[in-house]
């Protein structure tokens, strides 16, 4: 099983000083995806697959490298996790606690029902906040009885 990381730096515009950093990863299937993009404000890392030891070269890198000057969020979307294990858990985490320590907003964008459950065992659900409330699943929706219509 071979595993790459592709790191790519491109800088915008010669009078800009925004920089735009993306990181993949080049994978088989059935194993993790980690993708990082450096965007004006913030930082977008997109999860997925099955994240385990194999990934956490890519998980430290996309989370704990040094943020940029005027980086004020890091949103994680976990929405194509199928599995997470407890040392991908870890480096997810510290980094969350990193970004917290220099004052930058840590949100999950989206995730699965194998994340979330995995993030509930370890009650660690509460420290990472969610920019809106997960979408509900067939076993989360309430029944709802049927209007009556009225008799006129």
């Amino acid at each position: 099983m071979r595993k790459w990381l592709r790191a790519d730096v491109v800088t915008g515009f010669p009078e800009s000083e925004d920089l735009l950093v993306t990181m993949t990863t080049a994978i088989e299937p059935g194993i993790g995806r980690v993708n990082c993009a450096h965007l004006a404000d913030g930082k977008l890392i997109q999860l997925g697959g099955c994240l385990g030891e194999a990934d956490l070269p890519a998980l430290r890198l996309a989370l704990l490298t040094p943020l940029f000057d005027g980086c004020r969020d890091v949103v994680i979307d976990a929405g194509e996790v199928s599995e997470i294990d407890d040392c991908a858990v870890a480096v997810l985490m510290a980094g969350c606690e990193w970004a917290h320590a220099a004052g930058v907003r840590v949100l999950l964008s989206r995730s699965t029902p194998a994340f979330d459950d995995t993030m509930d065992d370890l009650e660690l659900t509460d420290l990472m906040p969610r920019l809106s409330a997960p979408e509900p699943t067939p076993s989360r929706l309430a029944l709802v009885p049927h209007q009556r219509s009225s008799a006129g």
